[in-house]
């Protein structure tokens, strides 16, 4: 079946902070050090590497708890306090002027998504380059979701695939969120499954019964609009997430 537009996709924990003068720092939330990297020799530097190589999705050095999703103009510092603004950026028109990687890349789409590590009342606190800190304007136009938040309101997901597309076979489908639990036979052909509930590392899914039909009714809808009409479905638990790694591709777009 072919669809139109592909993106996939499929960390994080915010900052809470108070502004004490113009020149001091935000107060930052005690960040869990068992989600970061903490081999990691990435350096957290002030300039933006001019040479970045971006792909759509990005290694990050934390999943954190969530995911920054950036209006097509915006805004990045170097500071919580929104201080020290390294540039403003449309997406769309400055494509070619950013110089730095977010989780997921796409700008000529309007996409670019950052992990959120922390928030404070004026800033988020993002990861980009791997582990580089900077800043996003905590305001209405940049949303913050959490993981559970975005995956459950994609277009659907699959195991994880390489350059060439195909399917990791390692992560199978099982009955129960258990490592140990039976495995699940999965159709041949196309791959999605519907997100139903995450729990910690593991995905709920139901497999998406229209999504080989040569004729597909439901093309371009959400996959939560019609799971329902698949009858008996498959249902079985994914691996989403392991320690900061993504398992899964995520379709943000039909």
């Amino acid at each position: 079946m072919i669809r139109q537009f592909l993106i996939i996709f499929i960390l994080t924990i915010f900052f809470s902070c108070g502004q004490r003068s113009n020149i001091s720092e935000s107060k930052i939330d005690t960040i869990d050090n068992s989600s970061v990297d903490t081999l990691s020799t990435q350096p957290i530097n002030k300039q933006i590497d001019q040479d970045n190589d971006c792909s759509y999705d990005n290694q990050v050095s934390s999943l954190g708890i969530g995911l920054i999703i950036a209006p097509p103009k915006f805004e990045i510092y170097n500071d919580s306090l929104l201080n020290d603004k390294i540039a403003s950026w449309d997406m769309y028109e400055d494509e070619s002027k950013i110089n730095l990687c977010s989780k997921f890349f796409k700008p000529d789409y309007g996409i670019m998504h950052f992990v959120c590590i922390a928030k404070s009342e004026k800033a988020y606190k993002v990861l980009v380059n791997f582990s580089d800190i900077k800043y996003l304007p905590k305001t209405k136009n940049y949303d913050f979701k959490t993981w559970d938040e975005y995956i459950s309101q994609s277009f659907g997901i699959r195991r994880l695939t390489n350059d060439n597309g195909d399917i990791s076979k390692k992560y199978t489908l099982r009955i129960k969120p258990e490592d140990n639990a039976d495995t699940l036979v999965i159709p041949k052909g196309h791959e999605l499954f519907c997100p139903m509930e995450i729990k910690g590392d593991w995905i709920k899914v139901r497999y998406d019964c229209f999504y080989n039909d040569e004729n597909n009714s439901y093309e371009g809808e959400p996959c939560h609009n019609y799971i329902d009409k698949c009858k008996n479905p498959l249902t079985g638990w994914l691996l989403w997430r392991q320690e900061n790694h993504l398992l899964i591709d995520i379709f943000l777009m039909p």
